[in-house]
């Protein structure tokens, strides 16, 4: 009986030996199956993370590559029309260069003078008409940057005044004028008389 229990644990013993030989290649890892190596598998990982960050370099050069492209396509002015454009150079002329004298944005060369046309053009390039761009410059500069300051106000008194004190003058020197033609010349006196006739006996003397 003793013999046929250590044979039947002997039995156990082989058959639970076997169940693990069987299950043994699920627990080793299958590289063979794989074809490579740990070693192999590690020097794979390694250059792949060294090419990982230059990969992502790259992509993140190009992206800010186009997004600085759409920037400035975005941001770049629209080109005029050609009647735009002369609508801007007729609003420039009426308005006064900061830094010159008696001449107009669009006639000057000053750095100052281009900025102010740009800023002509991108209010056509909004829609503004032109009353509403001369208004934004007077509302920045005051109406001394108008090449003709409106007639209103101490500004009709320096347009009117020079105008109204020559046509006071030329009627002043007109009723002048006229006063003396009319004036009869004054009689002569018995002394002024008295030396014309000396005068013209002399002259017969000598003659």
């Amino acid at each position: 009986m003793a013999r046929g229990a250590e044979e039947g644990g002997a039995v156990k013993v082989r058959t639970l030996l076997t169940a693990l030989l069987l299950a043994s290649p699920v627990l080793v890892p299958n590289t063979a199956a794989q074809g490579t190596t740990p070693a192999q598998q590690n020097a794979t990982q390694g250059a792949a993370s060294q090419a990982a960050p230059k990969d992502t370099d790259q992509r993140g050069r190009a992206d800010s590559v186009r997004t600085g492209v759409a920037e400035v396509e975005r941001t770049a002015p629209i080109p005029l029309t050609v009647e735009q454009e002369r609508q801007a150079q007729r609003i420039g002329t009426k308005l006064h260069c900061p830094i010159c004298s008696g001449e107009s944005i669009a006639h000057s060369q000053t750095d100052i003078s281009r900025q102010m046309m740009n800023e002509v053009r991108d209010g056509i390039r909004r829609g503004q008409s032109e009353r509403q761009i001369l208004e934004r410059f007077v509302a920045g500069y005051g109406e001394r940057i108008l090449m003709e300051p409106p007639k209103k106000g101490i500004n009709w008194l320096l347009w009117g005044f020079p105008v109204g004190a020559l046509l006071l003058g030329t009627a002043l020197w007109q009723s002048y004028l006229r006063r003396a033609s009319r004036e009869p010349a004054e009689p002569l006196s018995d002394a002024d008389e008295r030396r014309i006739s000396a005068l013209l006996r002399e002259r017969e003397g000598q003659a």
